[in-house]
C-alpha cells in the first residue's frame, strides 16, 4: 500500500499558504522580470515603444504565469505532501481513450461556448451600478488591448514564443494552482468535490477580471474540474486548457497571414444558429457522462489489478 504522507492543514490553514506563496511568487518574478527587462534593454525598460516594448510585455507575461501559478502550485504541493507529484495528480497513469474523449469534449463544446460568450458580452448592470459597469468595461478593454498586442505575430517563431506564453505556460500553471490546488482544498474545506470544483471556477474566472467573458470562463474552469477528478489525473484538464487558448493563437496567426484582422477571433462563427449551440450543448454532455462512465471503469481496473498482485 502506497502511503503519499499528506500534511493535512486546515482548509483556512491550507488556503493562506497558498495566498501568501502566490503573492510572494508575483513579487519576486516581477523583480526579476525587470531585472532581466533591464539587462536586455537597459534604463529605458519602462519608456519602451514599438516592438521591443511587445517583447517586454511577453517577457513579464511569461515571468507572471511562472510566479502567480507554477512555481507556487509546487512549492505548496511539497508543503502540503512529500510527494508533490502524486499530490498535484501529475503521475497518475492516464487511458488514451480518455484523453481521445477529453479533446473530443473540447472541440464539441466550443460552439456552446462562443454562445455563452456572446450572451456574456451583453451583460447590462442595473442603473445603480452603472459606476462598477463603466469600471468594468474599461478594464475589459484594456485587457482586450493587452491581448491583442500579445497576439501580432509576423514570422513562425513569433506564434512558437505565443504558443509558448499563452498556451502551453498558463495552462500548466493555471491547472496546476486552480484544480490541483485550490479545488483540493475548497474540496478538504465543504466535503464535498462538487462545491470545490464550482468554487475554484469562480475564482478562477473572477481572477482573470473579465468581466464579460466571466461565465463561460467559469464553465471551462468546472469542466476542466471535473475532468481532474473523475481521471484523476491533471494532464487531462492541461491538455483540455492547452486546446481552448491553442487555438485563439493559432487562428489569431491565421488571420495575419492572411491579411484579416487579430480582431476576427472575438467573432462568433457560428451566427445566430439555435440548433448548432442546442446541440454542442448535448453532445457536450452525452461525452461528458461517457468519460465518467469509462474514467470509473479504468480506475475500478487498476484497483482491481492492484489488490490481485497484492494477493
Amino acid at each position: 500500500m502506497s502511503n503519499h504522507s499528506e500534511k493535512e492543514n486546515p482548509p483556512f490553514v491550507s488556503l493562506i499558504y497558498l495566498l501568501l506563496i502566490a503573492l510572494a511568487g508575483l513579487v519576486v518574478f516581477t523583480i526579476l522580470a525587470f531585472i532581466t527587462g533591464f539587462f536586455i534593454y537597459g534604463s529605458e525598460v519602462l519608456s519602451l515603444t514599438g516592438t521591443k516594448q511587445l517583447g517586454f510585455l511577453k517577457l513579464a507575461q511569461t515571468a507572471s504565469t511562472l510566479g502567480i501559478f507554477i512555481v507556487p502550485a509546487v512549492i505548496f504541493a511539497r508543503i502540503q505532501s512529500r510527494n508533490p507529484l502524486t499530490y498535484l495528480k501529475l503521475n497518475t497513469p492516464v487511458k488514451p481513450l480518455l484523453v481521445l474523449l477529453g479533446i473530443t469534449i473540447m472541440v464539441a463544446s466550443a460552439p456552446f461556448m462562443e454562445w455563452m460568450i456572446s450572451v456574456n458580452k451583453q451583460m447590462n448592470l442595473p442603473d445603480f451600478l452603472q459606476g462598477l459597469e463603466r469600471w468594468m468595461r474599461v478594464q475589459e478593454d484594456q485587457l482586450k488591448e493587452l491581448t491583442m498586442q500579445l497576439l501580432k505575430m509576423n514570422h513562425p517563431a513569433d506564434l512558437v514564443i505565443n504558443l509558448v506564453m499563452i498556451a502551453i505556460l498558463p495552462a500548466i500553471g493555471e491547472e496546476l494552482i486552480f484544480r490541483g490546488c485550490l479545488q483540493k482544498i475548497m474540496t478538504r474545506w465543504t466535503n464535498n468535490y462538487h462545491w470545490g470544483i464550482w468554487t475554484a471556477a469562480i475564482i478562477f474566472s473572477a481572477i482573470h477580471m473579465q468581466f464579460y467573458g466571466f461565465f463561460p470562463r467559469m464553465l471551462l474552469g468546472a469542466l476542466f474540474g471535473y475532468l481532474l477528478v473523475w481521471s484523476k489525473s491533471i494532464w487531462i484538464p492541461i491538455l483540455a486548457h492547452f486546446i481552448n487558448n491553442g487555438t485563439a493563437v493559432i487562428s489569431a496567426y491565421v488571420y495575419q497571414k492572411n491579411g484579416q484582422p487579430i480582431e476576427k477571433i472575438n467573432e462568433t462563427p457560428y451566427a445566430t444558429n439555435a440548433y448548432v449551440y442546442f446541440f454542442s450543448l448535448l453532445l457536450t454532455a452525452a461525452l461528458m457522462w461517457i468519460f465518467y462512465k469509462k474514467a470509473i471503469q479504468y480506475y475500478e481496473d487498476l484497483n482491481k489489478i492492484d489488490v490481485e498482485g497484492l494477493d
